[in-house]
Order: C-alpha cells, then sequence, then structure tokens
C-alpha cells in the first residue's frame, strides 16, 4: 500500500505542475513544431539544391581510369578514349572538389614500362540549381579535370563546355 500511496503523491505533484506550467509547455513545444516546419519550408524552397548526385565520367585520354571520386564520392571506370559511365548515388556538397583517379595500363602501355598511378586535383565546383543531379567529370590530357552539372544524362563536348569551369 505504501507504494501506491507514493505513487499517488507523485501524480499529484506531476498534475500540480501541469496546472502551474502548462501553457507554458504547450507554448514551447508548439514553438519547435513551427520552427521544425518553418525550416521545411524554407528548405525546400529558397534552400540550396542538395541530394543525390549522380557521378558521370567522360574520359578522353590515352589511359583507361580504374577508378575515381569525388570527394569521397566513388565514380565508375572507364576504357581509353572516349570511355565513360555513370554511378548513382552520394551527396556532394562545398564548394571545392577533391578529385582522386587512378590511372591504369593498356596492355601495350604495361608491356612499355608504363604502370598504374594514382592523381589528385582540388578545383572549385560550378555552381548547382535546382534539378542538377548529375555531375559530369571530364578527365582530359595534361591531368586538366572539368566539372560540369546537368538535368539528365546529356552532355556537351568537352569543347563546348564553358572556359570559367576549366581547371588545372
Amino acid at each position: 500500500m505504501d507504494f501506491f500511496k507514493r505513487l499517488e503523491k507523485i501524480d499529484g505533484a506531476v498534475n500540480r505542475g501541469y496546472a502551474r506550467r502548462g501553457k507554458w509547455l504547450g507554448a514551447g513545444l508548439l514553438l519547435l513544431v513551427l520552427g521544425g516546419c518553418g525550416w521545411l519550408v524554407w528548405a525546400s524552397i529558397w534552400g540550396p539544391p542538395t541530394g543525390p548526385v549522380t557521378l558521370i565520367i567522360h574520359s578522353e585520354i590515352d589511359r583507361p581510369i580504374l577508378v575515381f571520386s569525388v570527394n569521397g564520392v566513388a565514380g565508375s571506370n572507364a576504357s581509353a578514349y572516349g570511355g565513360g559511365g555513370a554511378t548513382c548515388c552520394g551527396s556532394i556538397s562545398g564548394n571545392k572538389a577533391e578529385v582522386i583517379w587512378t590511372l591504369s595500363t593498356t596492355r601495350a602501355q604495361y608491356d612499355s614500362g608504363v604502370r598504374k598511378e594514382t592523381r589528385r586535383v582540388v578545383i572549385p565546383i560550378p555552381a548547382r540549381k535546382w534539378e542538377e543531379n548529375y555531375l559530369h567529370v571530364y578527365f582530359l590530357l595534361g591531368d586538366k579535370v572539368r566539372l560540369w552539372w546537368s538535368t539528365g544524362f546529356n552532355s556537351p563536348k568537352s569543347e563546348e563546355l564553358p572556359d570559367s569551369i576549366i581547371r588545372k
């Protein structure tokens, strides 16, 4: 019986607390919910584009690309001279892109003494607009890398890319 008397005392204390501070607790919870809803509306209408990104590789170099990554998001491999592929899905954010790629060799290159190499470059990421969920990564001769956002698998030739996104 002693247990139930203590339980009734605790229940009475909680009820008195709600009676005194109930409006403040309700107002605090309402403020929390409205703040969360407000943030969701802001992020969906005015916030920056976010979400998963599909990496598309375009290789115009004479060596196969074994593996590459952009800010830690792995991309597919590509054969020499025009090979390409796509990898889904990863999240790429920030203003800079760290592109790391490993060059493999063809059989003739291996026989002539060329071996696997890993290269790295840090370049600015072009501005991303809404619905641009495809990041095209162009690998060109001379360790040049170009990045370009698009709304699909469509992509220009490397010569048609704007000069502002050419980095070495």
